[in-house]
């Protein structure tokens, strides 16, 4: 699918001071394609700042090594800090609910909104929509974005947006891995990014909080519907227990589509504020985004995720059952 990035060089044309934000628990695609396109807004001249709705998640720090880059709504930056801001930038989503605390800053917000994304759902954010829901990653999309617009691949920006693709699609082996996809990424590595190394910061420094976490899901994975159904769950003890933080939950879900025969993997993980976050992962062609979509969220086809108002009680039996309903002939 092809997209006009005319639209965002003629924002870039009119605009000098930009605020670039994506989704809240921000995962290594939302973090890399900000990297790049605020390292992009700056090549240009612009005064580009990279506000994200949730604390880094520690596994990404690499991103930002001096601590400056990435500002926390809410601690390190307000509202009042951002009056001056003419254009917004939101990457990696197109619903207000994946916003968090950001969100109604940006609904109020009175200057120019783009939106570059990859995923199917998609709510009326009163923006300039660029998407492709065959990308395999929003940050391939910025990389799209910055070639056609004739930017240069710092070895920062590279590094950037080589972890977003990386990450979205699962180190090139999710079916969304194109040739295209590794053409991308071997450009990405001339230019500076160190594909070995990003590898070692992600999977070669975890926590022991997050490796205790992993055996806490790991023992509570069960199967229904003749194994084709797997699921677990994370309670808010369970971080306690195990001294790990919420953000170490991610890509945790892909344990349960490990198991021979299944075909739906679920996780339902307690928040701290209340209620829960779902994500579903397909391995036989059923559609996560539509079941997301019951429950008020979205994504891709073959994963997605919603956040869920109910306690776990409540909730596990009504993801269960609409799973197992997605599951009939």
């Amino acid at each position: 699918m092809s997209i006009d990035w005319s639209k965002l060089a003629d924002l870039i044309a009119r605009r000098e001071r930009f605020a670039v934000t994506t989704h809240v628990r921000p995962d290594g695609d939302a973090l890399g394609s900000t990297v790049g396109m605020v390292g992009y807004l700056r090549q240009m001249g612009k005064d580009a700042r990279a506000i994200i709705p949730s604390q880094t998640p520690p596994r990404y720090d690499f991103l930002d090594p001096d601590h400056t880059l990435f500002e926390h709504f809410g601690t390190k930056v307000t509202p009042e800090d951002l009056v001056d801001r003419d254009a917004l930038i939101i990457l990696d989503l197109s619903s207000w609910s994946q916003m968090g605390d950001v969100q109604d800053w940006a609904r109020s917000f009175p200057g120019e909104r783009l939106i570059i994304d990859h995923h199917v759902s998609q709510d009326d954010m009163g923006a300039i929509v660029l998407k492709d829901t065959s990308a395999e990653a929003t940050g391939a999309l910025v990389a799209r974005a910055i070639k056609a617009l004739g930017g240069t691949f710092t070895p920062e920006i590279a590094t950037g947006l080589l972890t977003a693709i990386l990450m979205d699609t699962g180190w090139f082996h999710h079916p969304n891995t194109k040739p295209e996809t590794l053409r991308v990424a071997a450009e990405l590595v001339e230019h500076g990014a160190p594909i070995d190394g990003i590898y070692r910061k992600l999977f070669e420094r975890s926590t022991l909080g997050r490796i205790k976490l992993i055996g806490e899901i790991l023992s509570k994975i069960e199967t229904t519907e003749d194994g084709k159904i797997a699921y677990s769950i994370v309670t808010r003890e369970d971080f306690v227990k195990t001294g790990s933080i919420p953000a170490d939950t991610e890509d945790l879900i892909d344990y349960t589509v490990c198991i021979e025969g299944v075909e739906v993997g679920v996780l339902l993980i307690e928040q701290n504020k209340g209620g829960i976050k779902l994500s579903l992962r397909s391995r036989n062609g059923i559609d996560c985004s539509a079941l997301a979509g019951q429950f008020g969220g979205g994504g891709h086809k073959a994963a997605a995720g919603a956040n869920l108002p109910d306690p776990m009680s409540e909730s596990l039996p009504r993801v269960l059952a609409a799973v197992k309903s997605a599951l009939k002939p």
